[in-house]
């Protein structure tokens, strides 16, 4: 009798979390607030929208390094039509940051997350590895979010073609 009541409740207690619609997947950017990069100013991720491009990048990451004058090519050439924003994610290495953003000639925004906080956060995946790219549309909705080394800006605004809509 008591076997029978156990197994009663357990299977109520499956049922009762089974329904038909999968959870909704937060695609939004996430609200936080991240510090602006070497001393600019902070960016509220729940207020950016695009369209956009958002690159998730290290000092210490090599690909990230051969991918960031790639990115700057790309806003010195679309940044009118498609922002640009880096966030330097979980990088303890403040003056090799700073060395490779002068390296690279960024002169888009960038911001720093050293604690990891977009990690898994709104439309966020579990970030592992670098660099990532991350498209946002014109509502702050993270379209389109990958792990990437993107080679050129030809391809770059392939991919904003792609995830954003928006032709170049």
């Amino acid at each position: 009798m008591i076997r029978a009541a156990v197994v009663a409740v357990c299977a109520a207690l499956v049922l009762a979390g089974c329904s038909d619609a999968p959870p909704e997947k937060d695609d939004r950017l996430p609200d936080l607030t991240l510090a602006g990069f070497d001393g600019a100013e902070d960016v509220d991720l729940g207020d950016f929208t695009g369209p956009a491009v958002i690159s998730v990048w290290a000092s210490w990451c090599g690909p990230c390094r051969k991918e960031m004058p790639v990115l700057e090519e790309f806003n010195a050439a679309y940044g009118d039509r498609v922002a640009m924003l880096g966030i330097d994610f979980q990088d303890t290495d403040a003056a090799g940051a700073r060395a490779l953003v002068e390296e690279s000639g960024v002169t888009y925004p960038l911001v720093t997350d050293e604690l990891g906080d977009i990690n898994g956060e709104g439309g966020f995946p579990l970030l592992r590895g670098l660099p990532y790219v991350a498209f946002v549309d014109e509502d702050g909705t993270l379209t389109h979010v990958e792990a990437v080394v993107i080679d050129s800006a030809d391809e770059l605004v392939d991919m904003v073609d792609e995830h954003l809509g928006v032709q170049l």
